[in-house]
């Protein structure tokens, strides 16, 4: 491996971590326990999503 490699996998790992943050807290806020009450609340709401949330996320994302 080179050196960008290594700072590329460290940045990576930052970027997991921040993520875990956010979801905890978001957890947290909402006083969620498990990934599958976060399941059971998101599936219906994409269910009777229109595409706008879907395409939302999508923008966000890119």
């Amino acid at each position: 491996m080179k050196k960008a490699d290594i700072i590329a996998i460290a940045e990576g790992l930052k970027l997991i971590e921040e993520g875990v943050e956010t979801i905890q807290n978001v957890m947290r806020d909402n006083k969620i326990k498990s990934l599958q009450e976060i399941a059971a609340q998101l599936i219906p709401i994409f269910k009777d999503d229109d595409d706008s949330l879907s395409d939302s996320i999508v923008k966000h994302l890119n």
